[in-house]
């Protein structure tokens, strides 16, 4: 009877972690994201960012917005939390694409500046929602910052986009040249050297 109660014990126990996995499914990533180690924090963030807001806030509460040569893969950029423009559109095209976003990494050269500049952009999910904001196809990430699409900006396409992008105090001045989109791991972090 003893050995019986110890054997159902055991089963119990057995069954009840085995369920427990079935129930808490962790987020598939692409790829590791750049972490030579498993780390749990870095698999957990990933896990609570799920949407663009949750994304936005936070870059706004927890990153600081640092220019330096190189770039950063997303796991760099959270251990980090800095970066550039690049770094910024790597991990929000990287954390986004995890989620099942259609997302898009998009470069915009300027007539009036020597460098250029990085967004992200993403198609909007049905679940999507922002207070006071009508959701259209697309919407963009650059740096800290996000931009759905609201009442007088619809963001129909990539080009509404980057157009959009030059009306706001962050692009005021600046005149596009050109873009190029590409898809969500464009920077190619995993082969360049920070």
């Amino acid at each position: 009877m003893k050995k019986l109660f110890i054997l159902g014990t055991v089963l119990f126990f057995c069954l009840f972690f085995v369920g427990c996995s079935w129930i808490i499914t962790p987020t598939i990533i692409p790829d590791n994201g750049g972490m030579e180690e498993y780390d749990s924090q870095f698999i957990s963030l990933l896990n609570e960012l799920d949407t663009p807001s949750k994304l936005m806030s936070y870059l706004k509460d927890s990153t600081q917005y640092v220019t330096h040569i190189g770039r950063y893969t997303p796991y760099e950029f959270f251990l980090k939390k800095e970066g550039d423009c690049a770094d910024y559109s790597i991990f929000s095209c990287y954390v986004l694409h995890c989620h099942d976003y259609n997302v898009y990494s998009v470069y915009i050269e300027f007539f009036n500046e020597l460098s250029g500049h990085v967004i992200t952009v993403f198609e909007h999910k049905n679940t999507d929602q922002y207070s006071g904001y009508t959701l259209a196809k697309y919407g963009y990430i650059s740096g800290r910052n996000i931009y759905p699409t609201g009442y007088f900006n619809m963001l129909d396409t990539i080009e509404d986009c980057v157009y959009n992008f030059t009306k706001w105090p962050e692009g005021e001045g600046y005149i596009v040249k050109s873009y190029e989109v590409h898809p969500w791991n464009y920077c190619g972090y995993r082969t360049t050297v920070p």
